[in-house]
């Protein structure tokens, strides 16, 4: 019985500490989420030596300019630990939604986990946004007015530091109203979430 109880524990050990050898913060390994109903482990690349690799590896995008740390007074910029308290606190409970601002084409191909795709041009589209709205709990009142009461934190990310998607999208919802302390912006994007060696989905 000793001998199984030790070898559950050195079992356990082991399995536990299988993430720790690049951590995400000195007290994070890992944490789960929620992408399309099934349950996904975010850590971070264990493998010391590896490389970023294909589009995300470039350092230059013809005529984008780098983005600033605060694109808004009032809208509040996020890290990766931040973006991933958010994931588990508020996305695992269907208390908000993390958008991928990202062409559908690159959403498919990979995204952050619990990320869902709304391209950065549906903007231009006045039906399309007001459905989005509609999702996100806001109500327009009879006197064209936004009933704001009940929405949705969101975060949003698009490329990375050097693409304005989300900032521009931001700037639509605030001028539509959506309240500014429910807007997050994970300026980072996608090209840094892939420099991390954090985990990704496909979403073909």
């Amino acid at each position: 019985m000793r001998i199984i109880a030790l070898l559950l524990v050195w079992v356990v050990s082991t399995y536990a500490g299988q993430f720790d050898k690049v951590k995400i913060t000195p007290d994070m390994s890992y944490i789960y989420v929620y992408h399309k109903g099934k349950a996904v482990k975010v850590h971070r690349i264990q493998n010391t030596k590896n490389k970023l690799t294909g589009e995300y590896a470039r350092t230059y995008r013809p005529n984008q300019d780098i983005q600033p740390i605060k694109m808004h007074k009032d809208i509040q910029t996020i890290g990766e630990v931040e973006l991933l308290h958010f994931m588990k606190n508020k996305v695992n409970k269907k208390k908000g939604l993390l958008v991928d601002l990202r062409p559908k084409r690159a959403y498919k191909s990979e995204s952050i986990p619990s990320a869902v795709n709304i391209p950065s041009k549906t903007k231009n589209s006045k039906a399309k946004v007001e459905k989005i709205l509609k999702v996100l709990g806001a109500k327009r009142l009879a006197d064209g007015s936004l009933d704001t009461k009940r929405v949705m934190d969101v975060a949003f990310y698009c490329n990375g530091l050097w693409c304005d998607k989300s900032s521009e999208f931001i700037k639509t919802f605030l001028e539509l109203g959506y309240p500014a302390d429910k807007m997050l912006y994970y300026r980072g994007g996608f090209q840094m979430w892939k420099i991390l060696g954090f985990t990704t989905v496909t979403n073909r």
